[in-house]
């Protein structure tokens, strides 16, 4: 799989971008990890795009971007049959400096001078590979350094190369497979541009600092989404979000946060009054019969308004860090049945189920009664037929999205992939047009 595609990176972009090819597609890559590039700086957006675009005329959906400052990276998912689906993660790096800190002056000689000069590419991506690894963590892994020599690049020609990017970096340091301390520091700083000088020096450090502080915080990254799957018991909710969930991390990709309903560290009323009968009412819904008591029934609707009211603000804040937050049940399944937590059954206000819900790619699971009680019998025809009205009545206010859920586990998976897809595609070329 990962050598077919990289056919495909490189039918998408040899002809219009400068590419290397730095890890993944050879003997020594790991199963399930990614495939690293490297193209010029400024275009490794642009890289995930025309890759992406190639892939979805080939079967593959994208389900992440994520705009690292120096990096580019996609997570593409081609669907199986019967859940046997591939996915794989690419890295695009942008330049040879590091951390996208000050000018790419290495990178910019390794591709206008050094490319088109050398017929051995596969030589030149070792060692743009081994700079790469060494400005990152200082030194290369065994594994890495086996990589390196399988391309052909030894030490002399590294120590070569190093001198034509102006990297300081000696013929013993490299033999060593690394640098420390200062050393490691003076040649990040070189690889950007900077100047030995005290001001150039200071100048680079804070720049460093502040790309390191928001690196860390997330921001700026566009991968931050939140995906909310409602329907009824029974209608494959979880099956869906298990599936996709997988295959980003198959693909090595950061792994979705999942979230019930609201999130763990919010208690729910039976875990703080310890009350059993409520407890297993979620695991075995309706098995209680309706609340009576309607004081009873405020208290708890005040409870869970305020949850959710919490919840959204902290869901924005994951999302706005970059993080893409699964919502399995949300404010639109509290909203269409409310006796199912313990509170009489009520028409909520639009606006306040609006004010309620977290932004994001919310979807509903539309089964159909018949098929859901057939699946799990914890509804009654009468009452997954009351259930499916509400639910879609809700759910037109709030802008959900309809989901299939008569149609296959597979074809789900395929619809709900190509919706994703959509947004992730709408956001990389935004991210391109404000370069």
């Amino acid at each position: 799989m990962k050598a077919e595609m990289n056919a495909l990176v490189l039918r998408a972009l040899t002809e219009i971008v400068p590419i290397l090819n730095l890890r993944g597609a050879d003997a020594l890559a790991r199963d399930g990890g990614d495939l690293d590039y490297m193209v010029p700086v400024g275009e490794a957006i642009g890289a995930c795009r025309l890759v992406a675009e190639a892939a979805l005329a080939e079967g593959w959906f994208l389900a992440d971007f994520r705009n690292i400052m120096y990096l580019a990276q996609i997570v593409l998912i081609r669907p199986g049959n019967s859940g046997l689906d591939q996915s794989v993660k690419l890295d695009f790096f942008d330049g040879i400096r590091w951390y996208a800190v000050g000018e790419d002056v290495a990178g910019q000689q390794l591709f206008d001078t050094l490319m088109p000069l050398q017929g051995n590419v596969s030589r030149l991506a070792g060692a743009a590979g081994f700079f790469q690894k060494i400005l990152v963590v200082g030194r290369v892994s065994e594994r890495d350094w086996g990589r390196v020599a399988a391309t052909g690049a030894d030490l002399n020609y590294l120590a070569n190369t190093a001198q034509s990017l102006r990297l300081p970096i000696s013929l013993s340091e490299i033999e060593r497979r690394g640098v420390t301390g200062l050393k490691k520091w003076r040649l990040r700083a070189a690889s950007g541009g900077s100047a030995a000088g005290v001001t150039s020096s200071g100048i680079w450090l804070l720049q460093a600092a502040v790309a390191h502080v928001r690196f860390k915080a997330g921001l700026g990254t566009c991968a931050g989404m939140l995906i909310g799957v409602s329907g009824l018991d029974g209608s494959g909710k979880t099956t869906l979000v298990d599936r996709l969930i997988a295959a980003i991390r198959s693909a090595s990709g950061e792994p979705p946060a999942v979230v019930h309903l609201l999130p763990a560290w919010i208690p729910l009323p039976h875990q703080i009054f310890r009350r059993t009968k409520t407890q297993r009412n979620y695991t075995r819904p309706y098995a209680e019969p309706p609340v009576s008591s309607w004081v009873n029934g405020w208290l708890r609707l005040t409870f869970y308004l305020c949850a959710f009211a919490l919840a959204r603000l902290a869901l924005w804040i994951r999302v706005t860090r970059g993080r893409i937050v699964i919502l399995d049940r949300s404010v639109l399944d509290f909203g269409s049945d409310l006796t199912r937590s313990r509170i009489p059954a009520r028409r909520l206000p639009t606006w306040l189920l609006r004010a309620l819900m977290p932004e994001g790619q919310i979807f509903y699971l539309d089964a159909s009664p018949k098929e859901v009680v057939a699946r799990k019998g914890e509804l009654t025809m009468e009452k997954a037929c009351s259930l499916k009205i509400s639910y879609l009545e809700i759910g037109k206010a709030l802008g959900v999205t309809l989901l299939n859920g008569d149609s296959g586990p597979d074809d789900v998976f395929r619809e709900l992939l190509g919706h994703l897809s959509q947004e992730y595609l709408r956001r990389i070329r935004d991210a391109e047009g404000r370069k």
